[in-house]
């Protein structure tokens, strides 16, 4: 019974009381619920100042970049260089409005500290497009906005917190920078070497009879001091003292209409001791393969004589019946324009294709000067189209196919430099000029391992240029159905196409450029002199997002050569809007 009660006294012994458990714990949680709210708010304000930074830098870079465009685009219109570097005008106004655009939007930089410069370009090794800070001439503009001084009042202070006491911080530094670049351009020219090309520079000028005789006398002149021989003999083709008596520009007059007897009255039977013409005619054309031929065979000079006597003395001109310098050149550039015929026209100034060499020589020395790692290509047209990867004609030897589309202007230069106009026959295949100029840009769509020669990261572009209306295209070739017109060349976006035309050739040709567009190729067109297609080449530059440029040609040549300088200049400066690499730090 004592047992029992023992037992029953220990069950009714009182647990010991622990009072003021929750209220410690709830109190440790607060704490920790309120450290996360006050990370969570200075987070969320951190996030907002840098975002604001960010579009400050963003677009303070992009304006600065636009200062280097605009000076490049005024270079392009005489009105300074277009080198960019440290003492140009350029930077020091970057500089200003990089500052401007970020205080408008309430963020500081300091102009000297907080913006550099450098050169982006492009390495064939790496395939890259690295920045060299401080490297000229510059294209890219880095834009940097610091809150890092350890002084919060400061203009670029610390980033003060609203709650720093409760994670133990009371201030962060913040960083934002954005890189805006001028992006290359891989650049196809597309130049018209039909034989249009010399019409300017023969008797039938539009130009009036004045500029074509000024014309005519440079050829001759040009010919003369050039001296090209006949292969293996120091035998000029073009002495100084001509052909017996075709011996002055105006030429002698023969009233006779019977070739022989002015063929003998001119004295081009007369030969050398051995035999051989001592007048042989003065061009014999070049091979396949570019190599100049040797001079021609007795019979085969006397029947080109005999060709030439036959246009002077049928044409219907002020130089009817005189046998001149004049009507020699008015001769080769008529009917013996192609090189095939005659391999020493492309030494001579004829209109507007010298024009054109002209223009093309300044383009490529403006990026030159420009450096912006643009690199040119060329292609060429008169009944076909051409990618001048190759070129030899006795006297260069070029081949650039595994890289056609490349920073050695000289070598293009040289190239176009030694065509003339009728290269390729006579006719006026823009068509395929535009596709031969898609393909070496971006490579067949057809063919998916045909990617072109563009390079990645670099801009597209063509320049297309004619002085006519083309004529050419694939056999059997039709628009393809579900074209529509108002897609490509609504002008005034009121749905309705403002160009469009019924002739396939034309059609082949704008065809052929908005596949270009598709593939992303930006076109720029040109259209020389009275007789250029001005309406489609228009309706192309619309379609493909770039310039058109009608150069009327002008009273004389050195108008149109003035004209074609500037339309050439023009384009080289439209370099491509400013683009952004992004670049954030945020300070630890």
């Amino acid at each position: 019974m004592k047992l029992q009660q023992k037992n029953m006294n220990r069950r009714k012994k009182p647990k010991p009381i622990r009072q003021g458990v929750i209220v410690v714990l709830t109190g440790f949680t607060l704490v920790a619920i309120f450290a996360f709210v006050a990370l969570s708010v200075d987070t969320g304000r951190i996030v907002l100042t840098e975002t604001r930074m960010q579009n400050a830098v963003d677009a303070a870079s992009l304006a600065a970049a636009q200062e280097i465009i605009a000076a490049v685009y005024a270079a392009g219109q005489g009105q300074g260089s277009a080198s960019i570097d440290g003492n140009s005008i350029a930077i020091a106004a970057a500089r200003v409005m990089a500052v401007q655009v970020a205080e408008a939007n309430g963020v500081f930089i300091d102009p000297d500290s907080d913006v550099q410069f450098g050169n982006r370009n492009y390495d064939d090794a790496t395939g890259t497009w690295p920045i060299g800070w401080g490297q000229t001439p510059f294209n890219v503009v880095q834009v940097v906005a610091r809150r890092t001084e350890s002084d919060v009042t400061a203009p670029d202070g610390q980033f003060p917190l609203a709650f720093g006491w409760a994670v133990g911080r009371s201030k962060v530094p913040i960083q934002t920078s954005a890189t805006a670049f001028v992006e290359a351009r891989d650049l196809v020219v597309v130049l018209d070497f039909s034989a249009s090309m010399n019409d300017d520079s023969s008797l039938k000028s539009g130009l009036g009879l004045t500029q074509a005789e000024n014309s005519l006398d440079a050829m001759w002149d040009a010919l003369v001091t050039a001296d090209p021989v006949w292969p293996g003999t120091n035998n000029s083709k073009f002495p100084s003292t001509g052909f017996g008596h075709i011996d002055s520009y105006a030429g002698t007059y023969i009233s006779s209409s019977s070739t022989s007897t002015i063929f003998n009255d001119l004295h081009l039977g007369d030969n050398n001791p051995d035999g051989s013409r001592k007048y042989p005619f003065p061009q014999a054309g070049r091979y396949n393969s570019g190599t100049p031929k040797n001079k021609p065979s007795n019979s085969t000079s006397d029947s080109l004589w005999n060709s030439y006597i036959y246009h002077v003395k049928s044409h219907n001109n002020p130089y009817k019946k005189k046998y001149g310098y004049r009507s020699l050149m008015d001769y080769l550039q008529e009917h013996r324009y192609s090189a095939s015929y005659s391999e020493d026209l492309w030494r001579t100034p004829h209109y507007p294709f010298h024009a054109i060499k002209e223009g093309a020589t300044m383009f490529l020395d403006f990026l030159t000067e420009l450096d912006f790692g643009d690199e040119v290509g060329l292609v060429s047209y008169g009944k076909w189209a051409v990618q001048e990867m190759t070129h030899y004609d006795g006297e260069v030897n070029i081949d650039i196919t595994a890289n056609p589309i490349t920073n050695d202007y000289a070598t293009i230069d040289t190239i176009q430099r030694r065509h003339q106009a009728g290269d390729y026959s006579g006719w006026t295949g823009m068509g395929d000029g535009i596709l031969k100029g898609r393909e070496l840009l971006v490579g067949d769509a057809n063919d998916p391992n045909d990617d072109g020669y563009s390079r990645y990261g670099a801009r597209p572009t063509m320049i297309i240029m004619t002085d006519g209306q083309t004529n050419q295209g694939p056999s059997g070739w039709s628009l393809p159905a579900g074209f529509v017109w108002a897609d490509w060349t609504d002008y005034d976006g009121d749905g309705n196409a403002d160009y469009s035309t019924s002739d396939w050739k034309k059609q082949y040709a704008f065809w052929e450029a908005t596949q270009a567009i598709d593939r992303g190729v930006k076109l720029h067109t040109m259209a020389v002199g009275q007789g250029a297609d001005r309406d489609l080449m228009e309706a192309i530059a619309f379609a493909g997002g770039g310039i058109f440029i009608s150069v009327p040609g002008g009273a004389t040549v050195a108008d149109m050569e003035s004209q074609l300088l500037d339309a050439f200049r023009d384009i080289a400066s439209k370099v491509p809007p400013a683009k952004l690499v992004y670049e954030l730090t945020i300070g630890e």
